[in-house]
């Protein structure tokens, strides 16, 4: 374990100064290039460094390793000799605004005295909103071509097989990976956690009625799961937009594999949100006809399942459609929480005050099954407002791009895009689903590549109609 966590920790810091030399030299696709290949795998490093060194230390070295990163690389970026941030000049678009704004409001809720939440607290809670904000003007200023999006379509890919793959192993050996490298030992001495649950690890590792599920080799399953809307996303674009019968059926294959790996993780939002993505991209994509036919295939399972299924499976559908479901009532008191907090406190109450992420106390918190609520809970409904602003023109913005642009890269980027944030509405409802940094920091990335392909269509679109 010492020699395969040292190979590890000496392989991830060449890798960084690899992608903090690149970004200085005005190449910011390699922070894409970090979070593919470093995020995926981010808490599953922290604990084999862990039970290798018995070191708290190196453990919070990886953690904050990460905000180094991304904060360093930003500085580096627009102080940059090449295609930094202050070399070039900048026109604000509406979507560029909003984030703006958003960020902004974080900055002065940081700054005021609101709030039982420990000053310390709100700066380590507020810098995951500002990771959003870099990762997507990173994105606006990246300039992509053909090869470098295949490339990290390819790791993607890769990253799909893999985690299908261990998670089907561990399903076999009924044994969870996260036991065999110990996570129980690293949640209680790094974050105080006490061992939970049927498997000895936490509760998000089995299902309501104690069926495990498995994470592969992500944090745990909920942001497997998360992280599945994104592969099930490249490979619905790839067998839409493959014009080769043969590889369709490898298309298919793919798709197939993240379906299986959908039920290992066993999340009925994240299946829902897979649901809601494959209508969303047969209908961008103008395949009407076959949207048809999944809407009613979709429709004859779910009735079979509610009145012909095991009794097991009517329950569970049954009790989560009418919130008596511990989990759905869970998700639902967290709800009522936190509309009435919004409601008696509309300017909000604080930064750390609401969710699970780094920093907030949860001896304080208010609500934090809702992202949009444990946002509108902190900084009120102006907030909220902005939020649901920024992901709907995100996915607006990509649709048109979509729908516009005939380049072969622009059209995956832009239709990749759109599907994530649609898919990841549904997280977003029922988790702090920004937590989740892989899925959530690429999709914010592309959001931005996204955007600036959408300026520069509706540039050159008034130009002409100047010259017309």
């Amino acid at each position: 374990m010492v020699i395969i966590a040292s190979i590890l920790m000496l392989t991830y810091l060449f890798f960084t100064g690899f992608v903090l030399k690149n970004t200085y030299l005005g190449n910011p696709l390699y922070i894409l290039l970090y979070i593919t290949c470093f995020l995926p795998f981010y808490t599953t490093f922290q604990i084999i460094v862990f039970n290798a060194f018995d070191n708290i230390f190196l453990v919070n070295l990886i953690k904050y390793s990460k905000d180094f990163v991304f904060f360093t690389s930003f500085v580096l970026f627009i102080l940059g000799t090449k295609e930094g941030l202050l070399s070039t000049k900048i026109k604000f678009s509406l979507l560029d605004k909003l984030i703006l704004s958003f960020l902004i409001l974080t900055l002065v809720y940081l700054i005021i005295p609101l709030g039982d939440a420990a000053f310390l607290s709100k700066v380590i809670y507020s810098k995951n909103i500002f990771l959003i904000g870099i990762v997507y003007f990173f994105g606006r200023k990246t300039k992509f071509n053909s090869k470098n999006w295949n490339s990290i379509l390819r790791i993607i890919i890769i990253l799909t097989v893999l985690s299908f793959i261990i998670a089907f192993f561990e399903n076999i050996i009924g044994i969870h990976l996260h036991s065999l490298i110990g996570y129980a030992d690293y949640n209680m001495f790094v974050n105080d956690i006490d061992p939970q649950g049927n498997y000895g690890l936490n509760w998000s590792f089995e299902s309501q009625a104690s069926n495990p599920r498995y994470a592969s080799f992500f944090a745990d399953p909920l942001e497997f799961s998360a992280s599945l809307i994104l592969f099930f996303s490249v490979g619905l674009w790839y067998y839409l937009h493959s014009k080769l019968r043969n590889n369709k059926i490898i298309y298919i294959g793919l798709i197939f594999i993240v379906c299986c790996s959908f039920l290992l993780a066993l999340s009925r939002g994240a299946i829902l949100a897979a649901i809601l993505v494959l209508c969303f991209g047969l209908f961008i994509s103008k395949n009407y006809k076959t949207l048809f036919t999944g809407l009613s295939f979709v429709l004859i399972v779910f009735l079979y399942n509610l009145f012909f299924a095991s009794e097991d499976t009517r329950y569970l559908i049954e009790d989560t459609l009418t919130f008596q479901n511990t989990s759905s009532l869970g998700h639902l008191i967290e709800w009522i929480q936190g509309l009435l907090s919004i409601y008696e406190n509309p300017f909000g109450v604080g930064l750390a005050m609401s969710g699970n992420a780094s920093g907030v106390d949860q001896s304080i918190k208010i609500g934090g099954e809702n992202q949009f609520l444990i946002y509108g809970v902190q900084m009120g409904v102006i907030a909220v407002f902005l939020y649901i602003s920024i992901i709907l023109k995100s996915i607006i913005n990509s649709f048109i791009t979509y729908r516009r642009d005939t380049s072969y890269s622009n059209n995956s980027i832009s239709f990749i895009t759109a599907c994530i944030k649609v898919g990841l509405i549904i997280p977003l409802f029922t988790a702090n689903a920004e937590l989740y940094l892989f899925v959530a920091l690429f999709s914010w990335y592309l959001v931005g590549q996204v955007e600036s392909l959408y300026n520069s269509y509706e540039l050159n679109q008034k130009i002409k109609i100047e010259k017309g």
